[in-house]
């Protein structure tokens, strides 16, 4: 039951009444002129709680709105108003358990980011308005050449706002708020990026300028088959299938050397074929099937050793600011010029759908519509000369009939 309880007065006996009913009068209590005057009291899941306003009109109005949500079920306990970003965050991370290493690492730099501004600050005190005038502030931890820290790059301030997208749509699921104040139509749209897809002549520098035989051969796995540099890395000898001309990709290697599933879950397989296949069943003769299958010197490559190596040899082959994943957009290219159709080339990336590869290599196929118009003048003429051919014939048959 609600009501409303004025806490600087109490009723105390004053008698009684003519009918013999006790009689009552309102005096000062102990709390006279202390705090809040005026308490609010309802029932929270059979619990008895309560929070004490200035005057009793707010009281009323607070009191009249708690009933009226409870009755629309859409009432947030008051237990949970208190309830921060920080300690939501715990719930929705706990559903990133399954994601890649690659992935949930992402998750966990773009919080660094949250954590300071809104770690401390109540679910219900976030709003769009803070959320969208705070993202332009975020900086990199990088510094630029002037010393100072430079604007968070458009594609981190969009994962910044997928994690406290996230986080609170757990709140709302949690009842701790009504509804989700962030909107990720207020993150910037990410720019599509420029790829650069090397040249043969560009591609035959590369490989010369590499130090050795191992360098070379990730240089070409990279090349031929689409593969992401950690999926490269993390190939193992036993998933190499000489015999038909496959490797499965099961597995990813991060910075530090330490092998986790691919970026997507999903493992594919890719084809090698001549000298390729070749090089590759070279160096996995004789070796276990759980060694790595690209190795250096020192063993598996890692990507901070990769780095150096790569950074050396785009330098000798003038081929300044490349990075090794733009061998995947190179291994693409050759591809869809190669004449492989869009089911092919997204088997081989390991991209969820064929509209996903468009997206990203659909301009690529536009030889084919400059090729267009010829190949359909041609099939047109090729058809005219059929039906000419065709009523030869038919002319033909008829006058032999006559003849006959």
């Amino acid at each position: 039951m609600a009501q409303i309880v004025d806490q600087w007065t109490k009723r105390v006996e004053d008698g009684t009444n003519a009918d013999g009913s006790k009689r009552y009068r309102k005096v000062h209590s102990d709390r006279w002129g202390k705090g809040k005057r005026w308490l609010a009291r309802w029932d929270e899941n059979g619990r008895r709680v309560s929070q004490s306003f200035e005057t009793k009109d707010g009281a009323e109005a607070f009191l009249s709105r708690t009933v009226t949500e409870q009755a629309d079920g859409v009432y947030v306990q008051k237990s949970k108003k208190d309830v921060t970003v920080a300690q939501v965050w715990p719930l929705w991370w706990s559903g990133k358990a399954g994601k890649s290493k690659s992935l949930r690492d992402g998750y966990q730099a773009a919080w660094k980011h949250v954590e300071p501004k809104w770690g401390s600050v109540p679910c219900q005190q976030v709003t769009r308005a803070a959320v969208a005038a705070w993202l332009p502030t975020l900086t990199s931890r990088l510094l630029g050449e002037d010393g100072e820290p430079r604007p968070l790059g458009e594609s981190s301030m969009r994962k910044v706002m997928i994690v406290l997208h996230g986080v609170m749509e757990t709140a709302v699921e949690e009842r701790i708020v009504l509804s989700n104040p962030v909107r990720m139509k207020d993150a910037p749209k990410q720019k599509p990026s420029e790829r650069r897809y090397l040249s043969v002549a560009e591609l035959d520098r590369l490989l010369a300028a590499l130090p050795g035989s191992s360098a070379r051969l990730v240089v070409d796995v990279l090349v031929r088959t689409g593969l992401r540099p950690g999926e490269a890395f993390g190939l193992q000898v036993g998933d190499l299938d000489p015999v038909r001309g496959r490797l499965r990709i099961s597995r990813d290697v991060d910075a530090q050397g330490q092998a986790d599933d691919t970026k997507t879950r999903r493992h594919r397989d890719v084809p090698v074929g001549g000298d390729l296949l070749l090089d590759l069943e070279d160096v996995a003769e004789g070796r276990d099937r759980g060694e790595w299958l690209l190795a250096d010197s020192k063993g598996g490559w890692t990507r901070d050793r990769w780095r150096h190596v790569w950074s050396t040899a785009t330098a000798e082959a003038g081929l300044d600011e490349l990075d090794t994943y733009e061998l995947r957009h190179t291994a693409a290219s050759l591809a869809i010029h190669s004449g492989a159709n869009v089911k092919t080339v997204q088997r081989m990336l390991g991209h969820r759908s064929a509209a996903m590869t468009l997206d990203i290599y659909g301009h690529l196929w536009d030889s084919e519509l400059d090729a267009l118009p010829a190949q359909m003048d041609a099939h047109m003429r090729a058809e005219r000369e059929r039906f000419k051919e065709r009523r030869a014939r038919a002319d033909r048959q008829q006058s032999d009939s006559r003849t006959g």
